[in-house]
């Protein structure tokens, strides 16, 4: 379905320009047909939003004024903060996906069994 990633891509970037700001999108493919289902400012991280600000600047979208008044002073903190080094060497201990976004607590289980075997003792 390369031409309908290239449709998706054209839109993406008409969306972008007739907003002026990054956009998080909806959409679904039906049968070889893309359906757009909704658009909106995407949220972003301080540094997220500084280098998307950036980059529009350089692809003149928006000048260097609208760039540091998108960019939240509150939201700068996060920029102070030390941070991984997303180059370092490191040991994988395991691996996962994602079940929802949100947080949990409780008993951590690897099993549908145990879980099942601890929910049958009454455990949350």
């Amino acid at each position: 379905m390369p031409e309908v990633f290239g449709q998706l891509v054209a839109i993406r970037d008409r969306l972008e320009r007739h907003y002026r700001d990054m956009q998080d999108i909806e959409f679904t493919v039906e049968k070889h047909k893309l359906y757009m289902l909704q658009t909106r400012g995407g949220k972003r991280t301080a540094a997220a939003a500084l280098k998307i600000a950036c980059d529009m600047v350089r692809e003149d979208l928006i000048g260097r004024e609208e760039a540091v008044k998108r960019v939240d002073p509150m939201s700068l903190d996060q920029l102070l903060h030390p941070t991984l080094d997303p180059k370092a060497k490191r040991d994988l201990l395991a691996r996962g996906l994602p079940a929802s976004p949100g947080a949990a607590a409780g008993a951590v289980v690897f099993t549908a069994e145990d879980a099942e075997a601890r929910a049958g003792r009454g455990e949350r």
